[in-house]
């Protein structure tokens, strides 16, 4: 779509097309390339720049008003003002429906997620990660000599900037853990719309049309990769980081559009610096995503060579910021000891790399002019520098290396190293039918980024997380954001084609106009199908996260045991699968620091057969154990898994479990808990050889059963079976009474 500051811009950069443009104003639409007395150059420059469109019998001029408005000049006095950083003054109209599109975005984030994180007066976080965090601000609240630069090393070199933030925000609303699990249940629902926001002010910045700027926050409201991990309750650091990188890329955005010597300049330095030092102390992959700033900055050098404009002049403000954040970085890492030196020393990387770019290219430009020289010049730096980085710091090189190995390219089972496109639908529930509406968008703007050096910013961020997420699909709420972006562009140019919109108003305006019914009608239809998954899709997304009540109920009920005098000298620790396996050990004792031990065992307990080696290992550390009713793999029927769910009877080809006894049951079977014990161990005699059936009804909370096993006599007729549960058991054709006491105590009870 065609704007009044792109026609200007074209024209300032062509003015002999100036002449041309007005021909094709004063032609009778539609019209042919015949019918205008210009060069067939300048009129392929007008089509190629979208100031005239294809229609059946010729062409006709897109938005005839922009044109006019381009050709007048009329959009100067919005391009130099000052007050383009600063939040739009719009008419109420603009205001009000921007409110709406930010109140959508919360609105997803919030209706679906609400009820499962808060639970009977409890704040209960989504997922397993957050509770991490949760730990660690609860334990800056509650411990004085633990101050934020004495935390261990997996905070400081992980998340913090985060973790010192929530910190922060807890203390100032009274501090404890009520107070800690307010801020982090709500914190994601304030990054999301100001993450709206941004992505508001970004999209008009550069496209400089408030309708599509507003179908972009609309599109982000309703991108389920986005709206799960900014949803109520998520407070993992992926919405922390949403934010920083909406105010880098706004912060670039200004940069390029302004003068040096403006006020909007020197906001968009600090913004900038603010921007790439938040993003980089906020996690320990923010190098990655300042990344795409040397490939944007390499662009801009080429576009600028090409305009005649200097890149050490044009780039000044960029290396300013940069610069600034390195800054920032650097004072985290050494008042702090947060990042490893790798980590913190990566902006000033870019900062050093970038001044190469742009001096190397002011070179260009004062010999030799050329674009392709200069984009010639840039990869020849840019490979320079990186053997230079290998040669001279070897060190850092194999730890980048390593780190890359280990991290952004392992494959494991957790779902965030997966790739975008390795699910044959994973990228299409993340991202909707959007993705399809964006990318054809991405790739004009691709090429109009050539002329126009503010659509680079959007460019080389999407370009570049589009790659990231398909390495990793934990980079696709980073791309979210500019997938509504491009959505937004596309899907205006969508409903302009069916005539659901008018023209836009040009930009020296800042409005919009109310359709009618029947237009609003189109519109709406036009969005279901393009958005209409991404909107069923968002609360399928949002509930795989939240916590189901059973499973907290589970972990309350924990809780309350390990709450009695009788637990006190018994462990607290719960064994469970480890995607959940922090939270339980949150409610339960507590200390909900690592995953580690349950990743690295609790599969293996479960397809082990040898359940007594298993006793003797968890004995004195694990005090619960959750068996999931609903576990996927097949175990075999000999598998400590397999009788786990027959309540620890015999099975075929396994034999019944001795110490590990049932106490709980969720209310649909989902959830189970065992507890450890000694176990009594019934004796007695029989037939010779004989096999003789032993039986207890076992009643537990939520839950009744029957366990059953055969125990096989020896030659002289004696059998010895140790069994979990107290009771009356059957034993062959007597009866037998098992007291709690022996079970707790292993004691022998003779039949």
């Amino acid at each position: 779509m065609v704007t009044a500051r792109r026609v200007a811009d074209l024209v300032a950069d062509r003015p002999a097309l100036e002449s041309a443009i007005q021909t094709t104003l004063d032609a009778e639409e539609p019209f042919t390339f015949d019918d205008l007395a210009i060069d067939s150059g300048a009129f392929g420059e007008i089509v190629g720049a979208g100031i005239v469109e294809e229609v059946d019998d010729g062409y006709r001029v897109a938005d005839r008003e922009a044109v006019q408005a381009g050709l007048a000049g009329e959009v100067e006095q919005k391009t130099e003002s000052n007050r383009e950083w600063s939040l739009p003054r719009p008419n109420r109209r603009v205001a009000g429906a921007l409110a709406g599109a930010l109140a959508l975005v919360a609105l997803f984030r919030i209706a679906f997620a609400v009820g499962p994180v808060f639970q009977e007066g409890a704040v209960v976080l989504s997922a397993n990660d957050p509770y991490y965090y949760r730990y660690w601000v609860e334990q800056l609240l509650a411990t004085p000599d633990l101050t934020l630069s004495t935390l261990p090393g997996g905070v400081t070199q992980g998340e913090p900037l985060y973790v010192a933030t929530m910190w922060l925000l807890a203390s100032l609303v009274g501090g404890g853990a009520g107070a800690t699990g307010q801020i982090l249940a709500w914190y994601p629902i304030v990054s999301a719309v100001l993450s709206g926001l941004l992505v508001y002010l970004l999209t008009k910045r550069v496209t400089d049309d408030t309708r599509v700027a507003l179908a972009a926050v609309v599109f982000l409201a309703v991108l389920p990769g986005h709206a799960m991990r900014t949803s109520l309750g998520f407070a993992d650091h992926h919405a922390f980081d949403y934010p920083w990188l909406g105010v880098t890329a706004l912060s670039l955005v200004t940069l390029v559009a302004k003068d040096v010597r403006s006020r909007a300049t020197a906001l968009g330095v600090v913004g900038l610096a603010v921007g790439v030092g938040g993003q980089v102390l906020a996690w320990s992959a923010g190098p990655l995503l300042i990344l795409p700033i040397g490939v944007i900055a390499a662009g801009l050098a080429v576009v600028w060579i090409r305009e005649g404009t200097s890149p050490l002049v044009a780039g000044g403000p960029i290396l300013a910021g940069l610069l600034g954040g390195a800054g920032l970085v650097w004072l985290g890492h050494t008042t702090f000891d947060w990042h490893t030196t790798v980590v913190a020393t990566a902006p000033a990387l870019l900062f050093g790399g970038t001044a190469v770019v742009f001096g190397v290219t002011e070179v260009v430009a004062r010999v030799r002019p050329d674009p392709r020289l200069a984009g010639g010049a840039v990869v020849a730096s840019g490979v320079a520098s990186l053997v230079g980085a290998v040669v001279l710091f070897p060190e850092g090189w194999e730890t980048l290396r390593s780190r890359a190995s280990s991290s952004l390219f392992r494959s494991d089972r957790i779902a965030e190293t997966a790739g975008l496109f390795s699910d044959a639908q994973g990228w299409l529930l993340l991202l909707g039918f959007a993705l399809f509406l964006a990318l054809p968008a991405l790739v004009w703007a691709t090429v109009q980024a050539t002329r126009e050096d503010r659509w680079l910013i959007p460019v080389g961020y999407g370009w570049a997380f589009l790659l990231l997420a398909m390495v990793q699909v934990r980079f696709v709420g980073e791309l979210a954001t500019f997938v509504a972006i491009f959505a937004g562009v596309a899907f205006v140019a969508l409903v302009e084609r069916v005539d659901a919109v008018r023209p836009p108003v040009p930009d020296v305006r800042d409005s919009i106009t109310l359709p009618t019914r029947q237009q609003a009608g189109a519109i709406v239809a036009v969005f279901l199908l393009v958005g209409g998954l991404g909107v069923l899709q968002v609360p399928i997304k949002t509930n795989q996260l939240t916590t189901p009540p059973e499973r907290y109920a589970t972990a309350d009920w924990m809780a309350e045991q390990a709450a009695q005098p009788e637990w006190d000298d018994q462990p607290e620790y719960v064994f469970s699968q480890w995607s959940y396996n922090r939270a339980y050990n949150y409610f339960v004792n507590g200390d909900s620091r690592s995953y580690g031990y349950a990743q690295s065992n609790f599969e293996q307990f479960l397809t082990s057969n040898d359940s007594q080696a298993w006793y003797d290992r968890l004995s004195g550390r694990a005090g619960f154990i959750i068996f999931p009713t609903g576990y996927t793999e097949e175990p075999s029927p000999e598998s400590t898994g397999a009788r786990l769910a027959a309540y620890g009877s015999e099975t075929d080809g396994g034999d019944g479990l001795a110490h590990y006894r049932a106490v709980y049951e969720s209310s649909t079977d989902r959830y189970r808990v065992y507890t450890l014990v000694p176990g009594a161990t019934l004796t007695g005699t029989a037939g010779a050889n004989e096999t003789v059936a032993v039986s207890v009804s076992v009643a537990g909370d939520g839950f009744e059963t029957t366990y059953e096993r055969t125990v096989q006599t020896n030659g002289a007729g004696e059998y010895s079976v140790t069994v979990p549960y107290a009771g009356t058991y059957t034993v062959g054709e007597t009866t037998v009474q098992v007291s709690e006491g022996a079970v707790e105590a292993g004691e022998t009870v003779a039949v």
